[in-house]
């Protein structure tokens, strides 16, 4: 008579399939980092786009305010501009921003649109 034992091993309670898990988890997301990296730097746009649109009240905004600006070589000032908050115009004030080579700064503005005012927040240009 013939005897067959068959011997059955129990590893932890996955152990070794959380391990694999986890592996497989860190480099797809590692990939995934990789290959979007390499597609916004073939995307990459020349010049900042002003998609921003703020619609605000019926009222036309303040006039605004002075300020005192000295030029700063590599610089380039934005200028303040009354924004819309909390149903109220309220005023941000201007800063200097780092000049970007072969463009020109085209500030923010607002302008009426049927019966209330939008922003149009500022951008950058290609210059000609």
């Amino acid at each position: 008579m013939i005897s067959v034992r068959h011997q059955i091993t129990v590893a932890p309670r996955g152990a070794a399939s959380e391990r694999d898990t986890m592996t497989n988890w860190k480099l797809g997301l590692i990939g995934l980092a990789i290959s979007s990296l390499g597609i916004s730097a073939l995307a990459s746009p020349t010049a900042q786009a002003a998609v921003l649109i703020i619609h605000a009240g019926r009222n036309e905004p303040p006039p605004v305010r002075e300020e005192r600006v000295v030029v700063r070589r590599g610089y380039v000032w934005d200028g303040g501009h009354y924004g819309w908050r909390h149903h109220r115009y309220v005023w941000a004030r201007g800063h200097y921003m780092h000049q970007r080579r072969g463009h020109e700064w085209a500030p923010g503005r607002w302008e009426r649109h049927q019966d209330h005012y939008d922003w149009y927040r500022g951008e950058w240009h290609p210059q000609r």
